[in-house]
């Protein structure tokens, strides 16, 4: 059998081993995964996971399972929801995953035991309980296998805990979160959210350039296939450090431009009731 990528994948595997302790948070898109001989749509998404999972052992994958219909009034069905981010991430979900959270909206799937305790009521997906919190106390790894830097949420993430977040503001989504029994909970989620009306984009270019500059994350690259990986209790700090010395550190430049007018004309940071 033809062997592809070889090199990216030893790469990957140094780095796993030389960083890696526990967990890796797998963005998606198999587009630009590693080179797989297409049979039929199922063998070639289970060829991707087995791939991954041969990089990638022996740490535990979770992948997002994320899907947006909650803040449309729609209950998060903890077994039914589908994944909304991707073929690999749903296939994932169905088929390798032993559990999810229940986190509505910015939900994760992952094989052996769920790092986090099942909880709902009031919940913000990104503060320290977040899975991101516990990636960024257990030294996890992020890999964008396919995927742009773009797909990250973990700089929500970021922007949550800096305490330093301008541009964007709470609105809370409520509706039901059904359980694995089949039980339905009330839910609201804290959703740090776009001001409504406006673009607001981040200089993803930028943010890739800085963090391959200070040796925070690698990239590996060989025709299509384009991998990048970090360990998240590196890429955190220096982020906070960033938003520190300029809370707009993440804009590209024309979202600063109207942010910073916006911010000098109301002298504090945005909420809800300045756009909606």
């Amino acid at each position: 059998m033809e062997q592809f990528n070889i090199m990216v994948k030893e790469n990957l595997k140094r780095y796993i081993s030389e960083n890696g302790n526990g967990h890796i948070l797998i963005h998606s898109d198999i587009l630009f995964g590693f080179k797989i001989k297409f049979e039929n749509h199922e063998n070639f998404l289970e060829e991707h996971y087995k791939e991954l999972k041969a990089v990638c052992q022996p740490l535990k994958i979770i992948m997002p399972s994320f899907n947006y219909n909650f803040c449309k009034g729609s209950p998060y069905n903890m077994k039914d929801s589908e994944s909304q981010v991707g073929t690999l991430s749903e296939y994932f979900r169905k088929n390798k995953a032993t559990w999810r959270t229940s986190t509505p909206v910015f939900n994760f799937s992952g094989i052996v035991e769920n790092p986090l305790p099942i909880k709902y009521g009031k919940i913000d997906p990104f503060d320290e309980s977040s899975l991101f919190g516990f990636f960024n106390r257990n030294n996890g790894l992020l890999m964008h296998y396919g995927s742009g830097l773009h797909t990250s949420t973990l700089i929500h993430y970021v922007e949550r805990i800096s305490n330093r977040l301008i541009y964007r503001y709470d609105k809370i989504f409520k509706s039901q979160v059904i359980d694995i029994n089949d039980a339905t909970h009330e839910c609201e989620l804290i959703y740090h959210v776009r001001p409504m009306g406006y673009d607001l984009n981040y200089d993803w270019n930028k943010l890739e350039e800085d963090l391959l500059e200070n040796g925070l994350i690698e990239k590996y690259k060989e025709k299509r296939t384009q991998i990048l990986i970090g360990r998240i209790d590196k890429i955190v700090p220096f982020w906070l450090t960033c938003l520190n010395n300029n809370p707009f550190y993440f804009l590209d430049k024309d979202t600063r431009n109207w942010v910073e007018a916006k911010f000098n004309e109301l002298n504090r940071p945005f909420k809800l009731t300045d756009f909606e």
